[in-house]
């Protein structure tokens, strides 16, 4: 079937690993824990998500002058949920040196979305039992009070998850990819859709999209397996950052129910693969 094409650059996706997570820091953690299969960042990770949020920023200050509509979807697992919020301080503080990029800036928006398809692969290598579902109610209650607060980014009361619920435990490594895949399809869907809507005539409340996923490594290299089909051999490091930008429908029949497929229905443009460069701490003088 022939491929549709579409603009390049409305749809920006980030594909972005949770920092560096205290349990693997610290051995004893998990046993004084009162969510062990929970755990937080450390101080390190902390510094990642934000360094990640200044690339992400210079990356778009070069790319792009127009109107951004900037949309982080993550995990509901607490280090992704704390590297999301890492990387909006990051972009903010990167924007805050650089005022000379103000007015470009001033009609950018920034919300947050809680989504399940996201979570960690539920293996058995990694959990004991099913995770609850409660742990996205906590997610998107702890968004939701920050976000009323000064300074904080605000839920997208709007999103619709691809997934409602936590994985069913165990899954098998096929189940995994195309759960990724699915929910990678859904949300770039949703965005064409939204982006669509807005370029009727006399709608002049057009933006651009970027969407910044935080997930786990496994999620990292689906993702890159979605928009490059290759598979991703190397290690998915912490709170490395991938870039790819729709390019092309590759057909116009619907998207496959949830979780049935691990073939993309887009294609893709990746000019940053797993990139690391940016978490170099300066040397000390």
């Amino acid at each position: 079937m022939t491929s549709i094409p579409l603009p390049l650059g409305c749809v920006t996706c980030y594909f972005v690993r949770h920092g560096e997570r205290v349990d693997h820091i610290d051995a004893d953690w998990t046993y004084s824990a009162p969510v062990p299969y929970d755990p937080p960042l450390t101080a390190e990770g902390s510094y990642q998500a934000r360094r990640t949020g200044a690339l992400i920023y210079s990356l778009e200050k070069n790319a792009h002058a127009e109107p951004t509509e900037y949309l982080i979807v993550t995990s509901p697992f607490l280090r992704c949920a704390q590297t999301s919020e890492g990387i909006f301080k990051g972009f903010e503080q990167a924007w805050e040196r650089d005022r000379d990029s103000g007015p470009a800036d001033a009609t950018n928006s920034w919300t947050i979305a809680v989504e399940p398809g996201l979570s960690e692969v539920m293996s058995e290598n990694y959990f004991s039992q099913q995770v609850p579902d409660t742990i996205i109610s906590w997610r998107k209650e702890e968004f939701e009070a920050s976000g009323n607060g000064q300074g904080g980014v605000h839920y997208a009361k709007g999103y619709v998850p691809a997934c409602e619920k936590m994985p069913v435990y165990p899954e098998n490594f096929q189940n995994m990819m195309a759960r990724f895949v699915s929910t990678l399809d859904q949300a770039v869907t949703r965005q064409i859709d939204q982006l669509s809507k807005e370029s009727v005539p006399g709608n002049s409340g057009h933006k651009r999209r970027v969407v910044i996923f935080v997930t786990h490594g496994a999620g990292v290299g689906s993702f890159l397996w979605a928009t490059t089909q290759q598979v991703v051999f190397n290690d998915i490091g912490y709170c490395c950052v991938s870039r790819a930008q729709v390019s092309g429908r590759k057909n116009s029949l619907p998207l496959p129910a949830f979780g049935t497929s691990r073939m993309p229905a887009y294609s893709w443009q990746v000019d940053y693969n797993a990139y690391m460069g940016h978490l170099a701490r300066p040397p000390k003088s």
